[in-house]
C-alpha cells in the first residue's frame, strides 16, 4: 500500500513537471522592444550596414497615442548609399522589422530617414495609453497578462516619454525612472529574460503623493479583480492545509512533541515547556538560524549578503525577538497585543533585509515569516477557549497573497494550480515546524495567568 502511495505520488510529480516543460516549450519567442534594432535573440533581422543595435524613444501624447523613434547607427558607406538612394533605404528599412516586435500588427505611417551615419525610423502606434483614476494616465501596452508573450529589449536603450509636463508616478522594474521618462538599458550582466519586464505599467500624471496614489490606484484596479482570482485558485491548497496546521497545533494539549524535535536536532535534551524554556529555545533557534545563515551565505556564495541569504537570515532575527519578547511582556498582553509583537518582529525582519541589501527583498519568505508569527497568538487564544477564527484566516491566506505579490500573472490552468500547490507546501511544513515551539509559548503565556 505504501508503496502505491509513493507511485501515485511520483507520478503527479512527474506529470507537473512535464506539464510545465511543454509549456515552456509551447512558448512563443521573445519579441522585441524595438522593431528594426537587432538582432535579438530569435530575430536575425538588421539594417544593412548597422555597426550598433540602435536606441529607441517612445513619445506618448496627450490622447494615448505614441510616436516611436528608432536610431540605428550604419558604416559611412552604407549611409552615404541611403543618402543618395532614398529606395535602398526604404528596402533595407522593410528588411530589418524584426518577425516578433511589440508593436507587431499596430505600426502605422513608417517614415525613413537618414541623419548623418545613422538611419532614423518614426512609425505611430495608438492607443498605448489611457485614462485612469484621477488624472492619471496608464501604460498598459507592454502588460502581457496571462499570455506567453515574453520581451527583449535588443537596443542599447529603450525609453518611454509621458507627455511634457507630467511625470512617471510608478516604480517600474527594471528601469530608471527620470521625471517623465523610463529608460532600459541593454546590460550584459542581467540574466535572459531580465532586461524587460512582461508585465510592465507605466503610469504618469501630476507630481506628488495624490499623483502616485492615483497611479497605483489605477494599477489595482486595472489587474487587481484578475489577480485575486487567480492567487485565490492556486494558494488555495496551500491555504487550506496552513489553516489546518492552525488549528491542529493552536488546539494540541501536548505541544511538546513538537518541541522535542525541535531541540534535538539541536543538540538538546530534556527541554522543559515553561514560559522561560520556551524563550531560551525560540531565542536559540533565531539567533542560531541568523547568524548561521550568513555564515553559510560567506562560505558557499562569492557574495555573502545575497538577496535570498538576508531574507533567510532576517527571519531568524524576527524569531529571536519575537521569542524574547513574548517571554518579558507577554504576560502583560492578550492576543491583539501578540498579534501587534507578530507584525512588530515580521517588520523588523524587513528592516534587517532592507539595511543589508538596500531592498525589500522576497516577500515571500516575510509573509510565511508572518504566518509563523501568528502562531504565537493563536495558542494563547486557544487556551483561552477562544477560537481565532480572524488570524487563522490570515495565515490561510498568505499563499494567495504571495501569488499575488510574486507571480500576479501566472495563468490560471491545471499545471500552475499543481505546481503552486507543490511549491508552497514545503513552506507549510517550515510554518509547522517553527510555528510549533510559538503557539506553545502562547499557550503558556495564557496559563501563566491562572
Amino acid at each position: 500500500m505504501r508503496t502505491a502511495r509513493f507511485t501515485l505520488a511520483l507520478c503527479c510529480c512527474v506529470a507537473v513537471g512535464l506539464a510545465g516543460v511543454a509549456g515552456v516549450a509551447g512558448a512563443p519567442p521573445p519579441s522585441q522592444i524595438c522593431g528594426v534594432c537587432g538582432p535579438g535573440i530569435a530575430n536575425d533581422a538588421e539594417i544593412a550596414g548597422a555597426t550598433g543595435r540602435g536606441t529607441l524613444d517612445i513619445y506618448i501624447d496627450e490622447t494615448g497615442d505614441s510616436r516611436w523613434n528608432a536610431r540605428v547607427p550604419v558604416t559611412s558607406s552604407a549611409a552615404e548609399r541611403y543618402r543618395t538612394d532614398t529606395t535602398a533605404l526604404e528596402a533595407a528599412v522593410d528588411d530589418a522589422w524584426a518577425r516578433y516586435h511589440a508593436a507587431v500588427g499596430d505600426v502605422r505611417s513608417v517614415d525613413s530617414s537618414l541623419e548623418g551615419d545613422t538611419v532614423v525610423v518614426n512609425y505611430t502606434v495608438t492607443g498605448v495609453a489611457r485614462r485612469g483614476v484621477g488624472d492619471a494616465w496608464i501604460v498598459d501596452y507592454f502588460a502581457t497578462g496571462t499570455s506567453p508573450t515574453r520581451y527583449e529589449v535588443v537596443a542599447d536603450r529603450v525609453t518611454i516619454h509621458s507627455p511634457d509636463g507630467t511625470v512617471v508616478t510608478n516604480r517600474i522594474p527594471l528601469a530608471d525612472v527620470d521625471g517623465n521618462t523610463a529608460t532600459w538599458t541593454n546590460e550584459t550582466e542581467r540574466d535572459w529574460g531580465e532586461d524587460f519586464d512582461e508585465q510592465t505599467y507605466v503610469t504618469y500624471g501630476s507630481d506628488g503623493v495624490v499623483g502616485t496614489a492615483s497611479g497605483y490606484a489605477t494599477i489595482g484596479l486595472t489587474d487587481g479583480p484578475a489577480v485575486l482570482v487567480r492567487g485565490l485558485a492556486t494558494g488555495l491548497l496551500p491555504g487550506v492545509a496552513l489553516g489546518l496546521v492552525g488549528v491542529a497545533i493552536g488546539r494540541a494539549t501536548g505541544g511538546r512533541p513538537a518541541v522535542d524535535a525541535v531541540a534535538t536536532r539541536l543538540g538538546l535534551r530534556d527541554v522543559s515547556t515553561d514560559v522561560s524554556s520556551l524563550e531560551r529555545l525560540t531565542v536559540g533557534i533565531g539567533v542560531l538560524g541568523a547568524i548561521g545563515i550568513l555564515v553559510f551565505g560567506a562560505l558557499t556564495i562569492s557574495r555573502a549578503l545575497t538577496h535570498g541569504v538576508v531574507v533567510l537570515s532576517s527571519l531568524g532575527v524576527g524569531y529571536a525577538l519575537l521569542g524574547a519578547a513574548a517571554a518579558r511582556i507577554g504576560d502583560r498582553l492578550h492576543t491583539r497585543g501578540l498579534v501587534g509583537l507578530a507584525a512588530l518582529a515580521t517588520l523588523t525582519a524587513a528592516g534587517y533585509t532592507l539595511l543589508l541589501t538596500g531592498a525589500l527583498a522576497y516577500p515571500l519568505p516575510l509573509l510565511f515569516g508572518f504566518a509563523t508569527a501568528l502562531f504565537l497568538p493563536i495558542g494563547f487564544a486557544f487556551e483561552r477557549d477562544r477560537t481565532p477564527i480572524g488570524l487563522l484566516a490570515i495565515v490561510a491566506l498568505v499563499p494567495t497573497g504571495a501569488v499575488v505579490l510574486v507571480y500576479p500573472m501566472s495563468a490560471l490552468r491545471f499545471w500552475t494550480i499543481a505546481f503552486g500547490t507543490l511549491l508552497f507546501l514545503p513552506w507549510v511544513a517550515v510554518v509547522a515546524l517553527f510555528g510549533a515551539p510559538l503557539a506553545l509559548l502562547g499557550r503558556r503565556l495564557a496559563t501563566s495567568r491562572g
